[in-house]
């Protein structure tokens, strides 16, 4: 009853199989406590898990976002910067916070990415992304900075420290909230789209495992089904007989 109560509360499956998890161990408490001797969890089983596809954004909302700082400003240079080597790699915002200095050469066009795990890789940037660093640290990075202070860090706040993840989530909630997106842009989005637009273009699904950092292929391979329902979609939508009934 209780967990087709929480179906009715339209519940997701992957919170009410966490009731039914902390239910267990509630009653497995109480019978080594010795309270009860029957465990009435006794053959229910979790809900199964759906997973849920990746959110993406289209090119167009990419090129809006990514035209929405000022580039006249010093903040803004920088966040135009950010935002373009974001999309320009996919790479996570804890590893776009840990980019130091040396971890980027604009003249070959790359930048190299550590992972929480240590290992690395090496993940190239587009000419638009090259452009945008470059103006960062020409005529932003060091009026961040200061006088008197030393950083390797990649990108500072206006403190001239390294900016924080809650910093950089105010940063593009600010951008997502002045442009007229229809999406809840986050970080992950751009993580999102920069895989599913490069698989969509023909990218080999093994180099775009690898410039994700991803460790077995099947964190990859979900992409492959948003590409598969877009089309779908188009299809169903468009083609003359797939619409007649």
């Amino acid at each position: 009853r209780y967990v087709s109560y929480m179906k009715k509360q339209e519940k997701s499956s992957a919170t009410i199989s966490r009731a039914l998890s902390s239910l267990r161990c509630f009653f497995k408490y109480l019978i080594q406590k010795r309270v009860i001797t029957f465990n009435p969890m006794t053959g229910i089983k979790n809900e199964k898990n759906i997973t849920a596809l990746p959110e993406t954004m289209s090119s167009a909302d990419v090129d809006t976002l990514l035209s929405a700082p000022d580039i006249t400003t010093v903040k803004g240079i920088r966040d135009k910067a950010m935002l373009e080597l974001l999309y320009a790699t996919g790479i996570r915002v804890s590893e776009l916070l840990s980019i130091r200095l040396y971890d980027i050469n604009l003249d070959v066009g790359y930048v190299n990415i550590k992972n929480n795990s240590s290992k690395e890789r090496v993940v190239p940037l587009y000419p638009m992304a090259v452009e945008a660093l470059r103006r960062y640290l020409s005529a932003s990075r060091d009026k961040l900075l200061g006088k008197n202070r030393s950083s390797d860090v990649l990108f500072l706040n206006s403190t001239g420290t390294q900016m924080t993840r809650q910093g950089f989530w105010k940063i593009i909630k600010q951008y997502a909230g002045e442009t007229e997106i229809n999406a809840d842009i986050t970080p992950k989005i751009l993580r999102h789209s920069f895989a599913a637009h490069l698989l969509e273009n023909g990218a080999d699904i093994n180099v775009i495992k690898d410039m994700l950092g991803h460790t077995a292929i099947s964190s990859t391979k979900v992409y492959t089904k948003i590409i598969k329902n877009k089309y779908m979609n188009v299809y169903s939508n468009c083609h003359p007989r797939a619409k007649q009934i």
